[in-house]
């Protein structure tokens, strides 16, 4: 996905606000897909369609000093290989918890993927 693609999926919920990342990913088991957006104050959360980019609503919005992810995040290797897979754990601010695989396409990409997840870390400072 590119960056404009996501902008443009969070754009309707933003007020106004300055995107500080954007990153499309998968939840669970990778039967939905989403977008998470992390701006100056807030978290935001938007799903979208599988197969392209479109939003559908958004799910929640969070304020960003009340979100937290996992001390690191966990990449999928198989036989020493890695499959582009890397998993988050976020913690909202109701103390729900939910995994994210942040992914560009649903096929490779793995430096895309890597670079999501490092622009979703540098922007949410809380850790779990």
């Amino acid at each position: 996905m590119s960056d404009a693609e996501l902008k443009y999926v969070l754009r309707p919920h933003l007020r106004d606000e300055p995107l500080k990342a954007a990153v499309s990913g998968y939840l669970g088991a990778g039967f939905r897909r989403a977008v998470l957006g992390v701006t100056d104050r807030r978290v935001l959360l938007v799903r979208s369609t599988y197969w392209s980019i479109s939003g559908k609503g958004l799910l929640w919005a969070d304020p960003l000093d009340e979100v937290a992810l996992g001390d690191r995040p966990e990449e999928l290797h198989m036989n020493t290989a890695y499959t582009g897979n890397t998993y988050v754990r976020i913690r909202r601010a109701d103390g729900s918890t939910f995994r994210l695989n942040p992914r560009g396409g649903f096929m490779g990409g793995h430096d895309d993927t890597r670079r999501q997840v490092s622009a979703l870390y540098a922007s949410v400072k809380g850790r779990f």
